[in-house]
């Protein structure tokens, strides 16, 4: 995956903060569909594969608002900050998870891995036409 994070201080706070917490794995989840998407859930499992909600604590992160031209600086809890972080893998990587029958998946941040492994697993939906023929005419008996 390409470089999703702002700059690799920013990246470091963000891998430091979550470590912290004690996280084996960090999952973000997505779901979109018609013309829409967002990021449903963020949450962590711990060494002893218990799941947590994330903490309100806030870091430094960059951010590019929709429209601007320039990046801004400022404090954001930790998960506007994976939210952010998702959405930018997923600009990455060009997959239209939102249009039409839509998509799901999540961003997922493995720290029993290092350094700590980064995945993104995106499904996406199709819908699928079946055609049956049936003859319906009537057969002449000899």
């Amino acid at each position: 995956m390409k470089n999703i994070f702002p700059n690799k201080q920013e990246k470091e706070t963000l891998l430091t903060q979550l470590n912290l917490l004690g996280a084996k794995r960090v999952y973000v989840s997505f779901r979109g569909g018609g013309d829409e998407g967002q990021v449903e859930e963020t949450y962590y499992r711990d060494v002893n594969d218990n799941t947590h909600e994330i903490p309100s604590d806030m870091i430094a992160w960059t951010k590019q608002a929709y429209g601007q031209q320039q990046a801004e600086t400022k404090n954001e809890t930790l998960v506007e900050v994976l939210e952010d972080l998702c959405y930018r893998a997923l600009d990455e990587t060009g997959w239209d998870w939102y249009n039409n029958d839509g998509g799901q998946g999540e961003l997922i941040i493995d720290f029993t891995e290092t350094p700590p492994k980064i995945d993104l697993s995106v499904g996406i939906n199709t819908m699928s036409t079946e055609y049956h023929d049936y003859d319906l005419n009537e057969s002449e008996e000899e």
